[in-house]
């Protein structure tokens, strides 16, 4: 009786279990095989939705943490669910410290980019801007750190103009590097203020004097010379121009030296004559007064109005006359303004004289002795000075009267 109840009882369990099984392998129809990092197990669910397995798994993802999900294959029920946790980053710059999370195999660019993380041309980052984040090389912090060296800047005048270039802070870039890279070529007589070879550091600065040699092509002119003249006929103070002075012209071809663009030298390479100049000359008066005699003789040299080489002087009256057109001289000579009437006994004629008041204010300047008459023979007149035609001259002959004279006889009997 005993064995037929267990027996019984066996049976019950044995069918209470197989049904069992059979409605809950019905209920659990789903079957997935979840990764999540390096821990992969298979769970059976009635979930088809992805959050609904991870929910009811009891699975959290952080904000960047994400999944995978291809769905259920038909006809297996079968399906892999792979999630991918991200990964705690410290970036350091700008001397702060910026906490982010990274997915994995992100870039560091990447992170650096979504943290809102500038970086300029020059800046240093390490890891490198494509390296990886997988979270193996995580700090004591438990963070994969990021750090951004920002570029410095170094001044260089250049030619006189202040220019801001920057740096890599990697400590082995020269100032000579940095101008090459930004296109700026020193040459050989280039001045430098500081040694172009040595690593750059931040604040540093630096001067280049640029050296150029430049050809131009000028109009040159070339100044005329001005000689003097003394002049028996224009009183002391009195200049005339005998000819004009006129500046020449000529194109030079130079080449300049120049330092951060001042002209420092030149040497003239060739010259190209156009017009040579023309001297100006000028007469400088040496009489006391405008003489009335317009005639010269290069035998006369006045000093202080007077002459200085003659053979004798004499001094007394002298009256003036005026005479007609067809009149001559006594010792057949033609009369002209500059020709004198004299006592030939005392000035023979043909002899070369240099007439003036002896207070000086008039002059009658050169003259040949070439006439004669009654009151000189009688020892009343010295001189009688011809004043030219009587129709045109008798008044100021007139007028001139008697006046005191020093007659310089500068040679005798020469004309």
């Amino acid at each position: 009786m005993q064995y037929r109840t267990a027996v019984s009882l066996m049976s019950i369990f044995i069918t209470i279990v197989a049904i069992f099984l059979m409605t809950g392998a019905l209920y659990f129809r789903n079957q997935v095989t979840i990764t999540d990092g390096s821990n992969t197990f298979m769970v059976f669910t009635t979930q088809s939705e992805p959050e609904d397995i991870l929910a009811e798994q009891g699975i959290v993802l952080t904000e960047l943490d994400f999944y995978s999900f291809g769905g259920f294959e038909l006809g297996t029920q079968q399906a892999t669910l792979e999630i991918t946790r991200s990964h705690s980053v410290a970036i350091t710059a700008d001397g702060a410290i910026i906490r982010t999370q990274a997915f994995t195999n992100e870039t560091v660019g990447e992170v650096l980019a979504r943290a809102g993380v500038s970086l300029g041309r020059y800046d240093i980052v390490t890891p490198a801007l494509y390296t990886a984040i997988t979270g193996d090389d995580v700090s004591v912090t438990g963070d994969t750190v990021i750090n951004v060296s920002r570029a410095f800047d170094i001044t260089v005048y250049i030619g006189g103009e202040a220019m801001m270039f920057p740096v890599p802070p990697n400590g082995s870039v020269t100032v000579a590097e940095v101008l090459e890279r930004e296109g700026f070529t020193l040459g050989e007589e280039d001045l430098v203020s500081t040694n172009m070879h040595l690593p750059a550091h931040p604040g540093m600065e630096a001067a280049v004097s640029l050296v150029r040699y430049v050809e131009r092509l000028e109009e040159n002119i070339i100044p005329y010379e001005t000689f003097e003249q003394t002049s028996n006929l224009l009183a002391i103070g009195e200049v005339e121009t005998v000819i004009e002075g006129v500046e020449g012209r000529e194109y030079l071809t130079l080449r300049e030296k120049t330092i951060d663009g001042a002209v420092v030298a030149s040497e003239v390479l060739s010259r190209r004559l156009i017009s040579q100049p023309t001297d100006e000359l000028l007469s400088v008066g040496s009489a006391l007064a405008a003489p009335f005699s317009k005639r010269d003789f290069d035998e006369i040299e006045l000093v202080n109005g007077r002459p200085v080489n003659y053979e004798f002087k004499l001094s007394g009256v002298a009256s003036a006359y005026t005479a007609g057109p067809r009149d001559g001289t006594a010792s057949g000579r033609t009369l002209e303004i500059g020709t004198v009437a004299i006592n030939p006994a005392k000035i023979p004629y043909g002899s070369l004289l240099y007439i003036v008041t002896q207070d000086g204010t008039i002059v009658y300047g050169a003259a040949v002795a070439a006439d004669t008459g009654t009151f000189i023979y009688e020892d009343e007149i010295l001189v009688d000075l011809y004043k030219g035609l009587t129709s045109t001259n008798f008044g100021y002959a007139a007028r001139w009267g008697l006046k005191d004279v020093d007659v310089y006889v500068i040679n005798t009997g020469k004309y």
